[in-house]
């Protein structure tokens, strides 16, 4: 069903053309043996460059097998994903949809997602597949630390193909929040980062083929050549409000996204004399964020809503939603997956001694205890506002950069849903 590619000799373009083609070329499982379908998307130029042949060698035959049909978009350039999700008017009909790429594909995908109508009834019911081939892996990673897989290179690659292309995967609920900035608004689901870990994730790039190693090398010359960069941060600690969230664990391939909204739509749905108030209802069941810190979610126990407010000069300002932003170790030992409440930490530049102390910020991360450094200060959070007051500093959401010198995140008490596990 497939073929084999020699790639000694060649440019990498023409090895990309060939793999492409080889790949749009395989003919599928015969539709009536079929358990299921994905829409898969590749980007060829992530990480050190390896995911269409990841996905020619090794993911399209283990599919093969398992009898799951795939659709194939080989993205050509920014937002391309994005404009596909937008636009495809038969996303249903698929059970999921898989990734090789890193965490910027994945948010660019949410993102297009968000642009359709239908969007918060697809983001529960869409469950998301990962392959790892970008430098940055935070989502992947965080799914399969839960289930306890080694995090290197290795354990975190065969857990993700084996998960991938089993006929028995499930996926689980992963937090979703609300960002906006003076011009836009996205969904995100892993961080935001503003000061020395954003100039180290951006200023890296360069060094995309290293890997995971690019981090390390970026971050030792940025703590030896340490820049202040003055903001405003304004946040709102989190309190529960009577919100349990649930992983809501359910198998890929017993029903299609379309089905299983059908069946969330079926389950909610009163009773209508008249066609036309159903009609309204389904139209505005479930079609914008529902914000933690809303009206419709604030108990009416007498508590302090009081904002903090810190403006000064920092060194690091860095909120993550998830437990590890790489293979390395858990940035934020306590989050899980479906909890709605941001971590965040920041360091302010009177409160370090030398740049020793970065130096030693940055190694603890691998050993998870860069949060008990005294001049690290960290709390959990509902909502929070970042208000840039200097010029040369980057903002970086869920590893992608946004042109903004304002931006908000809000926890909501919406999801997304990604694949976690084998039955």
């Amino acid at each position: 069903m497939g073929a084999t590619i020699c790639c000694c000799c060649r440019s990498e373009q023409e090895q990309n053309e060939q793999l492409t083609s080889v790949i749009l070329s395989r003919e599928p499982p015969p539709k009536e043996q079929c358990r299921g379908s994905l829409l898969v998307f590749i980007n060829p130029h992530s990480g050190r460059g390896k995911s269409l042949e990841t996905f020619a060698h090794t993911v399209a035959p283990k599919l093969d097998r398992s009898l799951i049909r795939y659709e194939v978009v080989v993205t050509t350039g920014p937002n391309h994903a994005r404009n596909v999700l937008m636009t495809k008017t038969d996303l249903g009909k698929f059970n999921g949809i898989l990734i090789l790429s890193g965490d910027g594909l994945v948010f660019e995908a949410l993102n297009g997602v968000l642009c359709r109508e239908d969007a918060f009834r697809i983001f529960p019911n869409l469950p998301i597949g990962i392959v790892p081939s970008g430098s940055g892996n935070g989502l992947l990673c965080s799914v399969l630390s839960k289930y306890g897989t080694k995090m290197n290179e290795k354990s975190v690659m065969d857990r993700a193909l084996e998960i991938a292309t089993s006929p028995t995967a499930r996926a689980e609920s992963v937090a979703l929040y609300s960002v906006k900035t003076e011009t836009a608004t996205y969904a995100a689901f892993l961080s935001i980062g503003w000061g020395l870990m954003a100039d180290i994730d951006i200023e890296s790039e360069k060094w995309r083929k290293l890997g995971g190693h690019r981090f390390t090398l970026m971050g030792f010359i940025r703590s030896c050549n340490l820049r202040s960069y003055k903001g405003r941060l304004t946040y709102r600690p989190y309190k529960a409000r009577g919100y349990t969230p649930s992983s809501n664990v359910f198998s890929i391939y017993d029903k299609t996204t379309q089905q299983r909204i059908d069946d969330s739509t079926a389950i909610t749905i009163p009773s209508f004399a008249d066609s036309e108030d159903e009609e309204k209802h389904l139209k505005n069941q479930k079609t914008t964020w529902t914000l933690h810190d809303s009206e419709d979610t604030t108990s009416s126990e007498s508590e302090s809503d009081e904002e903090v407010v810190i403006e000064d000069d920092f060194i690091n300002m860095y909120a993550v939603t998830l437990s590890h932003i790489a293979a390395d170790g858990p940035f934020a030992p306590s989050a899980k997956l479906e909890d709605n409440r941001i971590h965040l930490s920041y360091i302010l530049w009177k409160d370090i001694g030398t740049r020793v102390d970065i130096a030693k910020y940055l190694l603890a991360i691998e050993h998870e205890t860069h949060l008990d450094l005294p001049f690290v200060k960290r709390v959990e959070v509902s909502s929070m506002k970042l208000e840039v007051l200097s010029d040369g500093s980057y903002v970086v959401l869920d590893g992608e950069v946004v042109e903004t010198k304002s931006i908000q995140v809000s926890s909501t008490r919406n999801n997304i849903c990604v694949f976690s596990s084998t039955a």
